[in-house]
């Protein structure tokens, strides 16, 4: 189905299409991640963070590939723009956690060794018959729902990643802002172009499966690596941080993640924009903002060749 049979869903004009989807160059500084468990000293939550950060490089990498095999069905001017942004933002959120994985490694959690891992499967995965492109972009759409979903609780209740090793915690505070930011891009593409959300929400329940099954497997694998049996502490705290009635990850997302299995759903519908809003106030550090650092640095330049021209004109009698 093209462009000229489905309408663009308005809801995504009148509330994501206010949402700028721009790519931050952001550089954090991982040599500070010194410590093997850099969350709190606690090894379940230390692999918990490390599976989840070896899966985004080859993870977003597809996700990239899943909206590009639409792109040229899209003639929506807003729609063309939020894809390229979404690229660009995807792309350097796995640029970014290979760098992660790399000093994580280093640290004795083996991320790397998973990243490659996943790499593998997703190309037989994307070899076989019958995962055709509308299958891959609906997966794409459900792990974007998870991502948004989790960003949101992250966001909403920044106190239970404090005792996350900081430069880890700024990652995925940026991560997490800019998941929010083009979460409908994907789903926009998908009714764009397929316009099948009961397909939708029967491929959400197996990619939320999947995805929990690898995490953990991945989060075994870095423990057995890793040589570090969980104490009981360590237990007690993870299980708290997923299960807690008040603050836990799973009842903190349960409500959004069954939002998306009603009719006419759209990811705007949990209308957040606030919470980016509320990061680039108090979360944001210019100084990790590579982007913004060279856009001063050409301002700079421009200004001091003005002023140069402008004292030349000066010097010769010329009007400046």
């Amino acid at each position: 189905m093209t462009h000229s049979n489905i309408e663009t869903n308005p809801h995504s004009h009148a509330l994501g299409g206010k949402v700028e989807i721009k790519p931050r160059h952001m550089s954090f500084p991982f040599e500070d991640v010194q410590e093997t468990f850099f969350w709190g000293g606690n090894s379940i939550l230390t692999v918990f963070g490390g599976a989840l950060s070896s899966t985004f490089p080859p993870g977003e990498a597809e996700f990239i590939e899943s909206v590009r095999n639409y792109r040229d069905q899209v003639t929506d001017e807003t729609l063309k723009q939020q894809i390229k942004g979404f690229i660009g933002q995807e792309g350097h959120h796995s640029h970014q956690h290979k760098q992660a994985n790399l000093v994580l490694k280093e640290r004795g959690i083996d991320a790397v060794r998973l990243e490659k891992h996943l790499e593998k499967d997703i190309k037989k995965y994307i070899g076989r018959k019958h995962v055709n492109n509308k299958f891959r972009l609906a997966m794409t759409v459900g792990m974007e729902h998870l991502t948004a979903i989790m960003a949101e609780f992250i966001l909403t209740n920044p106190d239970v990643l404090d005792d996350l090793n900081p430069t880890v915690r700024e990652l995925l505070f940026w991560h997490a802002v800019e998941e929010i930011e083009h979460k409908a891009v994907a789903f926009d593409v998908f009714m764009l172009c397929e316009n099948d959300q009961k397909y939708l929400r029967r491929v959400l329940r197996l990619t939320a499966a999947l995805f929990t099954i690898r995490i953990a497997c991945y989060m075994v694998a870095l423990l057995i690596w890793s040589r570090k049996r969980p104490s009981w502490k360590d237990i007690k705290e993870f299980g708290s941080f997923m299960f807690n009635k008040k603050k836990g990850l799973i009842p903190g997302i349960r409500s959004n993640y069954k939002d998306y299995f009603k009719e006419g759903f759209h990811p705007w519908d949990h209308a957040n924009q606030d919470l980016v809003d509320m990061w680039k106030e108090k979360m944001y550090r210019p100084e990790h903002d590579l982007g913004l650092q060279r856009a001063n640095a050409k301002a700079a330049k421009k200004a001091a060749e003005e002023a140069a021209a402008s004292a030349t004109n000066l010097d010769s009698g010329l009007p400046a």
